[in-house]
């Protein structure tokens, strides 16, 4: 540090200021520069005071030299400004991201756009030492080195040896007595290295502290209030490749609940409140239970618009007889109404669209269900990916609140031109374009066409949802198809189907929608020189131009053309449509076809949705679907005949493989179908987000049946096994590895499998 020097002073040892000169500055602003110096412009400066000025600008950590200097009363500040972090480099780290490293050197001031000092090098050290530590890795090396770009830049380079993570020899817990060590150990996420194969046994300090909570939670939940963590003490070996943990703890004694009391603002009827506490006098005090208490208090004052309620409890022990009196005292706050509803993230998406689905409006009393059903429904359109409802105070209106909708969207349409090959279908040549948010209002629009071994196929659809105001939905579909039904592993014949149809949905309530679709369809049957009797006898029986005496040979086929009805009623309470973590949906379905043809098809199905933990869901699907003919139509035509086998039906079982089979021994569907599917999935965020993308573990069940009567339990077939289930930007896609359980000779099986289009 260069001081001021007493030939500096033109006349004495003091002056008065009457301007500050700041030279040398590029990056900083004169403004930062003089928010730092403790003298202001009028007072008055003497020599004894120039250490003080240094100090206080040298522990800005700006600048490597500092003069200063007099010039009449202009007090010159002359400065060198240290340089400024322009990279940071990292190497060597294979088990944390250079982002996380990033972060840690935030907290030492030395990341990237920082100002450099050297000295702090060491620091920035240690720092990412401690991070490698938290993992465990006591074996890491951190090597920091900088060098000069230019002169005011310089780069960090940090060199990193993760070395080997220590492994946890041991854990232990003395202090124990109403639990076994094994018992208090399953809590934990933290393993000894020989407690399992695959024991988690790498270190975390995160982990660690994770676990002494859950721990304690385990305690609290079985009534020791007085529970405590005493001791924690980690050990690592001489070779720093093991680690020893060892906990002290102190039970203390179970309580049980005393008296209940609740107390407070009573805006909501204390009868209600009190109908809401799941707890008793004498049962085990349990936190996890006093908190689903509260919670379900503050979720009924809400509902009465009271946003920011708080229940608090207020505990007195009686150590003479172990108990807890527990007092909830409602704190309600005031009464909130929505102000304004704000959407942000929807970059394609237009407000009006995602306000419509909206069941909390704006200048309305706030009402928690009304907030939980809104997100519910913007969760369920296709289209979105996230959606997180966040309350914020009006400034200087105590009694308003504005809503922040954010969204984030999801891929929602494509111009689909593919080559490939399916399972089901062989080498597949697709062409298309669908979107359910075209032009972001919500409306689907969509034109395939499908080439197949099995099948080619167009199709052109589109969709209002919200055609009325009310959300009465309105369609147009128009599809044709002509279909090798051998390829598709059934009985031999060629089928063309024209079918055009418009649709109308009706909400009925919240959860309720009934649907009605009417529309005509015909149908170009041609038999093959390998059809089978069962196909012949189809189109004598409903065909003017042939007779039981016309030989199979002279019967080519003949043409159906049908009006047909459908009524469907449906009651969905899920989350979400795709990958539900909660809810129900129950619909039946009746199609009824008049004409050349008269046959009707009735199908039930249901899907329920549980959530096990934040990781796994329980999902449970079953579909039942039953026709026949009427009138002069005697049975249910062949080319809508149910199937079942294959990823979208029965696993392990060949692709539409099960049932009755024809003359020629091909499948050739039934008049029933039973399927049902119990699957638990989880996410694995290495492959896919949690969005878009499950793995399973399922069970399934099923079969098709002649006819009613046919039904035998003993022969629905069953399977376990292992699924992949990706929501891609080209659709639903689906595989799957299963184990038959219960096939008999005769069965086609098939272990791997796998589906486009499938349904989740």
């Amino acid at each position: 540090m260069l001081l001021l020097s007493a030939s500096c002073w033109a006349h004495a040892d003091s002056f008065t200021v009457e301007s500050i000169e700041v030279e040398g500055i590029k990056k900083i602003t004169i403004g930062t520069v003089l928010s730092y110096l403790p003298i202001n412009v009028g007072e008055t400066l003497d020599i004894e005071r120039t250490p003080e000025l240094i100090r206080e600008l040298y522990s800005t950590g700006f600048f490597d030299d500092i003069e200063l200097l007099r010039r009449d009363n202009v007090l010159l500040i002359k400065v060198v400004e240290r340089p400024s972090i322009a990279e940071v480099n990292f190497e060597g780290n294979n088990d944390i991201e250079d982002e996380a490293l990033e972060q840690a050197l935030d907290g030492v001031n030395m990341s990237k756009g920082r100002i450099f000092d050297q000295n702090k090098l060491e620091k920035l050290e240690l720092e990412l030492q401690q991070v490698y530590y938290s993992l465990g890795k006591y074996a890491a090396r951190i090597d920091a080195d900088w060098r000069k770009l230019d002169e005011d830049r310089v780069a960090i380079d940090i060199t990193i040896s993760e070395g080997v993570s220590a492994k946890i020899k041991s854990i232990n817990i003395t202090g124990n007595q109403s639990f076994e060590e094994k018992e208090l150990l399953d809590i934990f996420q933290l393993e000894a290295s020989t407690s399992a194969m695959f024991a988690n046994d790498e270190y975390s300090s995160t982990k660690l502290t994770a676990d002494l909570e859950s721990l304690k939670s385990y305690y609290l939940d079985r009534g020791y209030i007085q529970f405590q963590v005493i001791s924690q003490q980690v050990t690592i070996s001489p070779d720093r490749k093991d680690i020893s943990i060892s906990i002290n703890i102190s039970e203390g004694t179970q309580f049980r609940v005393g008296n209940i009391k609740i107390a407070g603002e009573m805006v909501v009827d204390e009868i209600e409140l009190r109908a809401l506490v799941n707890l008793r006098e004498g049962d085990i005090v349990s936190r996890k239970r006093v908190n689903q208490v509260i919670t379900a208090m503050q979720k009924r004052l809400s509902e009465d618009g009271y946003a920011y309620a708080e229940v608090r409890i207020q505990n007195e022990i009686n150590e003479a007889d172990k108990t807890v009196s527990l007092q909830f005292i409602v704190i309600p706050g005031r009464q909130m109404r929505i102000r304004y509803i704000h959407f942000s993230g929807n970059e394609k998406t237009q407000d009006v669209v995602l306000r419509r689905e909206m069941r909390q409006l704006e200048g309305e009393m706030y009402r928690r269900s009304k907030i939980d059903r809104s997100r519910v429904r913007l969760q369920r359109l296709n289209y979105l990916g996230s959606v997180n409802i966040r309350l914020v105070r009006v400034p200087e209106i105590e009694d308003q609140i504005d809503l922040e909708v954010q969204v984030t969207e999801r891929f929602s349409g494509n111009l689909q031109l593919g080559i490939g090959y399916s399972q089901v279908q062989g080498a597949v040549v697709n062409v298309g374009f669908a979107h359910e948010n075209i032009f972001g209002t919500g409306n689907s629009l969509s034109f395939t066409f499908d080439n197949s071994a099995a099948s080619e196929r167009y199709a052109l659809g589109y969709e209002n949802p919200y055609y009325t105001k009310d959300g009465i939905s309105r369609g147009f579909n128009f599809s044709f198809t002509e279909t090798d039904a051998s390829e598709n592993n059934t009985s031999n014949f060629l089928i063309d189907q024209t079918k055009l149809s418009m649709d109308f949905g009706i909400p009925l309530s919240e959860f309720n929608r009934l649907r009605l679709e009417i529309g005509v369809l015909r149908n170009e049957l041609e038999t093959t020189n390998s059809s089978s009797d069962e196909v012949f006898e189809f189109v004598i029986d409903n065909s003017d131009k042939y007779d039981e005496s016309t030989p199979n040979s002279q019967i080519e086929g003949d043409s159906y053309d049908t009006l047909f009805t459908a009524v469907s009623l449906a009651k969905d309470t899920r989350n979400r449509r795709i990958f539900a973590s909660s809810g129900h949906l129950n619909s039946i379905r009746l199609e009824v076809h008049g004409g050349d043809l008269n046959y009707y098809k009735a199908r039930y199905r249901h899907q329920s949705a549980f959530a096990l933990s934040d990781t796994f869901t329980f999902s449970y699907k079953g579909r039942i679907g039953y026709g026949d003919g009427y009138d002069d139509t005697s049975d249910l035509p062949i080319f809508e005949k149910f199937t079942a086998g294959g990823v979208r039906s029965i696993r392990g079982y060949d692709f539409n493989s099960l049932g009755p089979v024809d003359s020629e021994g091909d499948p050739f569907g039934g008049n029933l179908q039973i399927i049902t599917t119990a699957e638990i999935l989880f996410p694995l965020e290495s492959l896919g987000s949690s969005e878009t993308f499950r793995l399973g573990i399922y069970f399934d069940a099923g079969n098709v049946y002649e006819d009613a009567d046919s039904f035998e339990a003993s022969e629905l077939r069953q399977s376990v096994g292992l699924s992949a289930k990706w929501f891609s930007f080209i659709g639903p896609i689906e595989f799957s590895y299963a184990w038959p359980l219960n096939d008999e000779s005769g069965d086609d099986t098939r272990n791997f499998q796998f589906s486009l289009g499938a349904q989740f």
